[in-house]
């Protein structure tokens, strides 16, 4: 039976990557080289439902929690105020308060953007996704390594969820733009070669940082590498590389051998496929992403095999 607290915190982990992944690809990727009013309503729409969604699932997450913590079922929490001192008393209901915060002027503003579309309006979305993102890491296993490793570990932790958005949350927005324009007889190459050269250099990097992270996540987790191989962390974190690898091996396909056959000069109706092979591709890695998340969701739940030796 599948544990709802690693349910939650699946769909909590998707949806918040959707939420950054979503503002990042509206105000950094699409927005500087294509203003598609419609487009943009369509990326209000998905912030709007993954927003409600992350809270959602952070409230289940917070009173599955609860539960776990004190052994009893989520009616007896929510009645005997356990939840209510989980949320009030510990570190993770504070990050739950912040980022609900943010989650409600990342909706406000939102709102308002529908009216006004000022870079300044778009900037400050991504500001406040990139927050709401990065904050999660004071949920996981790096808020509890301390001095300066400590920092490290956090720091690195942020940078590996942020980035993660900006790859793996923003393919979902890619689709949405690539997708239409696959069905046409005849797309605007143009609009899809430069959002889609801008959308991969972003990829690139977020893959560069993605990897140097999560190794300095894996060096603090088991205890410089000591205690990788043969635990049960150490198989589902090889699990997560090769699904990375996977995932970066279609991102390269995109990259170098799909998107330059989209150049407007060697365009063909042959070559106008490739925005169908493209769509297929970015959604298999729409699919291997929702894989590594789950991984992420079931690793927050174990025990590292080397953290205690860096907390001491």
């Amino acid at each position: 039976m599948l544990d709802p607290l690693i349910a939650s915190r699946a769909v909590h982990f998707a949806s918040s990557l959707v939420v950054g992944g979503a503002a990042i690809f509206s105000a950094f990727v699409a927005r500087p080289i294509h203003a598609d009013s419609v487009l943009e309503r369509h990326l209000e729409g998905v912030i709007f439902a993954a927003l409600a969604l992350a809270v959602l699932s952070g409230a289940t997450w917070l009173l599955c929690l609860a539960s776990r913590i004190a052994q009893t079922s989520v009616a007896e929490v929510i009645s005997d105020g356990t939840a209510w001192s989980v949320l009030t008393e510990t570190q993770f209901g504070f990050v739950w308060q912040g980022r609900l915060l943010i989650a409600i002027l990342l909706f406000c503003n939102s709102l308002f953007g529908l009216r006004a579309r000022g870079l300044r309006a778009f900037s400050v979305k991504a500001a406040l996704a990139v927050a709401f993102v990065g904050m999660l890491a004071w949920s996981g296993h790096a808020a509890g390594t301390m001095g300066f490793g400590g920092l490290l570990h956090f720091g690195g932790d942020v940078l590996h969820l942020v980035t993660a958005a900006a790859w793996v949350g923003g393919l979902v927005p890619l689709l949405m733009f690539v997708g239409p324009r696959a069905r046409s007889s005849q797309p605007p190459l143009v609009d899809c070669f430069r959002v889609l050269r801008r959308f991969s250099t972003l990829a690139a990097l977020s893959v560069t940082v993605l990897a140097a992270s999560g190794m300095l996540n894996t060096w603090f987790m088991t205890n410089g590498l000591r205690s990788f191989l043969g635990t049960e962390y150490g198989d589902l974190v090889l699990l997560k590389i090769a699904l990375f690898l996977a995932m970066s091996g279609f991102g390269a396909a995109n990259r170098y051998w799909l998107t330059p056959r989209l150049l407007p000069t060697h365009a063909t109706e042959e070559d106008t496929r490739a925005l169908g092979l493209l769509c297929a591709s970015v959604s298999l890695e729409i699919v291997l992403g929702l894989v590594v998340i789950c991984v992420v969701a079931i690793l927050g739940q174990l025990p590292p095999p080397g953290h205690m030796h860096h907390m001491a």
